[in-house]
């Protein structure tokens, strides 16, 4: 089973510095993955929207500002800071802005993988304390909801929201209400099995669709969806649809 990687970028205006950060994790952590090193304020914040990071290794005095102008400049923060700094006064100014962790320089290596791990832990149970609401959630039919994994993300979404899930090799797209696509790394036959006790109908091989967003059936072989989509039904799966008309009739 793949790892997956925890994206990571370092705020540092020290290119010493910057290496050594990256040497500590590279040592340490295979399931780090450093996305980029900013020196600025500009610089960071432009890295940040770019490569949306879940971790950062921040130090607070740049060559253009101290790093909490960083914060002003983002619409909301969905990452983890692990500040570097040489100024231990800083340390109450930096859990104002919810700091992880708080490392006065010189690094002491130790330190920084010891909160490096507190860091790697605490999602992984976030992360498995998630996935049991959520599975508690799938199994109430009135608040069903499904954790997509999309590359590095898990995205929880509404089984009332998929409209259709589409087959694409070993990949499945979630066609979702409000124009919602996302392309997931498992076969359909895997969200068939899933969803076949949810209301969800396989169309033909490469199509699973969710009965509440049909908006008509026509000729009794294609299904019309709410979004206007057309998804026309293989023969061997007619008499299932027959069915599926008599049930709701």
């Amino acid at each position: 089973m793949r790892e997956d990687k925890i994206k990571t970028i370092i705020v540092e205006d020290v290119l010493e510095a910057q290496d050594l950060l990256k040497q500590i994790i590279h040592t340490h952590f295979s399931n780090i993955e450093i996305m980029g090193c900013a020196e600025s304020v500009s610089e960071a914040v432009t890295l940040i929207k770019k490569e949306a990071p879940e971790l950062i290794l921040m130090d607070i005095e740049l060559t253009d500002g101290d790093a909490f102008g960083i914060f002003q400049q983002l619409p909301r923060q969905e990452f983890e800071v692990i500040f570097i700094t040489a100024h231990a006064n800083m340390l109450q100014k930096a859990l104002d802005h919810y700091a992880f962790s708080y490392i006065v320089k010189p690094v002491e290596e130790q330190k920084l993988v010891a909160a490096i791990q507190r860091y790697v832990q605490l999602k992984q149970r976030m992360f498995s304390q998630q996935k049991q609401q959520l599975l508690r959630d799938f199994l109430q039919p009135s608040s069903s909801r499904l954790l997509l994994q999309t590359g590095n993300e898990h995205v929880s979404v509404q089984l009332a929201d998929v409209i259709k899930c589409e087959a694409d090799g070993n990949f499945t797209h979630f066609y979702l209400k409000g124009d919602q696509k996302y392309m997931v790394s498992k076969p359909l036959k895997y969200f068939d099995d899933l969803l076949s006790e949810k209301r969800f109908f396989r169309a033909r091989r490469s199509v699973l669709v969710n009965i509440d967003c049909i908006a008509s059936i026509y000729k009794k072989e294609t299904i019309v969806l709410n979004n206007g989509d057309k998804v026309h039904v293989s023969a061997r799966n007619k008499s299932k649809l027959g069915e599926l008309i008599q049930y709701f009739s």
